[in-house]
């Protein structure tokens, strides 16, 4: 589609709803609609403002009617400065373990211990919002994002480091230590026993492989530990040969970066380097496919504890703008572990993530041979995305500036043709999200998610978490559905 055509189906889709604004869906509404319609929300969140308060405002601003919140949420403490665990607005820190446990069922009991001393610790979130949401016929679904950085939140995590080609431990864990695998079938089980209801369930992990995160970047290949040799030697991959590379991929990297251009040029330098250390390649995909056999543990067990949960997976922001990590985690495989994939379309942040990316690893390294006006644009379209459609480089360069509809519809038809039917596709359209300063619209979010529906998908969740979202930008998330509906 081209920018001409594009703009003025938007602007046309923009005069249509010069009163919607106001439009809300009523309490009642959402009952009798059969798509999925869900919500990420904070813990901390429900109980502050209240657990009834709060579902009464997503049914009543978007027709929600699923809720999906932590029920571990360790992963936090990742994203603090010095690990610090989240407080509230007087410094008292929040419990990150939301539902009663049984610490006895751990190898280490601290693993599965709340501090008694911290925010709302002794209650469990999942038996109150079910307690709320089953006479408001709403869904409840549990989550967790990995941690799996080692910050000291779980104790015992040290002993699952990773270990990286010079055989120094790392800083993050281990998918093949057995000692963490454990820690998730006790934390799986654990949870879904003590709570029968759930009708659905997601996990979450937010990292990449060795590959780029050696390209020219001070952080060594992994995992070179124990565990992952005897996998890798089973599947006969060339273990020194993959050593050997990941560490030429990052003297390379970090040689560009130092401002020494390979003689035979940046893109011909990286592709000799796949050729003479072709198990390199092979290490990559064994290090994702790793992180997919977590995955399928998970699935696995949850469905041998209670069949009727929907267990579904959180696709990294990552997918719509790293292409190594769309060439080795591949939608089309996903299907006999999944019941639905939670695919993240943050077009508001899309345009200062994805140019970090860009400039981290193609900018001046694998893309250095072409001046940016002419690798951005094709950085944008090996993505799948029309340059003539999205922000430019130097509009990126200025200020915060969102990618448009059409990002959003080309990543969900992607996701729902290599799908292909054998999971659901949930959307997960963010927006408002702090600290990206994209002032989105009401226009804009209607447009997005009437994209999104126009590209196949099978349920929307409303935004990235729901504490973020401006009243109007809600109401018109669940004005788009509606809308939608009334077509069909």
């Amino acid at each position: 589609m081209k920018r001409r055509k594009f703009l003025k189906t938007s602007i046309t889709a923009a005069a249509s709803l010069s009163a919607f604004s106001t439009r809300a869906w009523g309490k009642q509404t959402n009952q009798n609609s059969g798509f999925f319609i869900g919500t990420p929300v904070l813990p901390e969140y429900l109980f502050d403002k209240g657990i009834a308060n709060s579902l009464d405002a997503m049914q009543e601003m978007a027709g929600i009617n699923t809720v999906m919140t932590f029920s571990h949420d360790h992963v936090f403490n990742q994203y603090q400065k010095n690990f610090r665990p989240k407080t509230d607005e007087n410094g008292k820190e929040y419990t990150n373990i939301w539902v009663k446990s049984d610490p006895a069922l751990y190898p280490n009991p601290e693993m599965g211990k709340q501090d008694p001393t911290a925010k709302y610790a002794g209650r469990d979130v999942l038996d109150e919002l079910w307690a709320e949401a089953e006479p408001r016929k709403m869904k409840v679904y549990a989550r967790i994002l990995e941690p799996y950085v080692i910050t000291g939140a779980i104790p015992g995590f040290e002993e699952f480091a990773e270990v990286d080609v010079f055989g120094n431990k790392g800083k993050n864990v281990c998918f093949n230590h057995p000692g963490y695998n454990r820690y998730w079938e006790v934390v799986i089980e654990d949870l879904v026993k003590a709570h029968p209801y759930l009708h659905g369930f997601k996990f979450g992990q937010e990292r990449a492989g060795p590959f780029l995160a050696a390209l020219g970047k001070n952080t060594a290949g992994t995992c070179f530990c124990e565990h992952c040799l005897k996998l890798a030697a089973e599947r006969k991959i060339g273990i020194e040969g993959a050593r050997k590379g990941l560490i030429e991929l990052q003297n390379y990297g970090n040689s560009i970066n130092a401002g020494k251009k390979p003689i035979d040029g940046n893109f011909t330098a990286f592709m000799r380097l796949l050729f003479q250390y072709p198990d390199m390649l092979k290490w990559e995909q064994f290090w994702m496919d790793s992180r997919e056999n977590q995955r399928k543990r998970i699935y696995t067990q949850i469905k041998n504890i209670n069949p009727n949960i929907q267990v579904g997976w959180h696709i990294d922001h990552g997918m719509t703008w790293d292409l190594m990590m769309r060439a080795s985690w591949d939608y089309g495989k996903m299907g006999p572990y999944s019941d639905w994939l939670s695919v993240a379309v943050y077009f508001d942040s899309m345009g200062r993530r994805s140019l970090g990316h860009y400039q981290r690893n193609y900018e001046k390294i694998l893309f250095g041979d072409a001046d940016q006006r002419y690798s951005y644009p094709m950085y944008l379209s090996m993505l799948g995305y029309d340059p003539e459609l999205e922000p430019t480089l130097h509009q990126h360069l200025e200020k915060d500036t969102a990618f448009s509809s059409d990002y959003v519809f080309q990543e969900c038809s992607r996701a729902v043709k290599r799908v292909n039917g054998e999971a659901l596709v949930y959307a997960r359209p963010g927006f408002d999200m702090p600290g990206y300063d994209c002032n989105v619209s009401p226009s804009q979010v209607y447009e997005v998610v009437t994209k999104a529906l126009e590209a196949g998908v099978n349920g929307l969740w409303c935004g990235r978490e729901w504490d973020e979202l401006k009243p109007e930008n809600a109401v018109a998330f669940g004005n788009a559905i509606r809308d939608w509906e009334k077509k069909k």
